[in-house]
């Protein structure tokens, strides 16, 4: 890879951006940032804080009060930490599904962690994924991806990733979760789910997992003028 270089993915819910992501940085050598997870991570102090959260908590009062860091890992993982504290297992956990979404939408939350994303993509090439990387966050980056598939593939690909960890569930409900989450990422207030005008659109409902991150490397690499041969092992970090 010739310099540094942002690659910024954005797309619906379900629609894979996550995993393949990582995968890419692996081969081209990038760093992957999870910009989902610190969202997470705020709303996990804020739930340490007050419990259960509502829009009336003044939530840029407290933001000084958070030190969030990331470290990225060889494989492609990364561990995120708020005030030294490892919370990556943490953020997983339901309660932070239910409470993300008002702190998420939170103006000065995003201009916070907005904030971070860019002051580590300063110094290193790193893709990021999200719904407003490259409209808010990233408005010049180097490469600019929307990975989209039908609300049918994204809900089959949810439920085989439950399934994995032993959850079952049914079709019909993901499917109208997925519609309902579409809905509301294209009409919040800030940080909505746009398609960047300058963005390379990515139908992925026919394409396998690997048909994706082979197509992925190959945008970035011809938008790069780089030898179009993926490194296999190169360190994420």
């Amino acid at each position: 890879m010739k310099g540094r270089i942002v690659v910024a993915v954005d797309g619906p819910a379900g629609s894979g951006k996550s995993s393949v992501s990582r995968e890419v940085a692996l081969k081209l050598g990038l760093t992957y940032i999870d910009s989902g997870a610190l969202y997470r991570a705020v709303t996990w102090f804020y739930l340490e804080r007050h419990g259960p959260l509502d829009a009336a908590i003044d939530f840029g009062s407290e933001l000084g009060a958070i030190a969030l860091t990331q470290d990225f890992l060889s494989d492609g993982t990364s561990i995120t930490v708020v005030n030294g504290t490892d919370v990556s297992a943490s953020i997983r956990d339901e309660a932070i599904t239910r409470n993300i979404g008002v702190v998420s939408d939170a103006v000065p939350v995003r201009n916070f962690v907005n904030s971070l994303l860019r002051r580590w993509a300063s110094s290193r090439s790193i893709i990021m994924d999200g719904r407003d990387i490259g409209t808010v966050v990233f408005p010049d980056a180097d490469v600019k991806i929307y990975l989209d598939a039908s609300v049918e593939v994204r809900a089959l690909r949810r439920i085989k990733e439950y399934g994995e960890m032993g959850k079952t569930l049914d079709e019909n409900e993901v499917k109208n979760l997925i519609i309902q989450r579409d809905t509301q990422d294209r009409s919040r207030p800030f940080g909505r789910l746009v398609r960047a005008e300058d963005a390379i659109y990515m139908d992925t409902s026919e394409m396998t997992r690997d048909e994706v991150i082979g197509e992925m490397c190959r945008i970035i690499l011809d938008r790069r003028g780089a030898d179009p041969s993926p490194r296999q092992d190169q360190s994420g970090s």
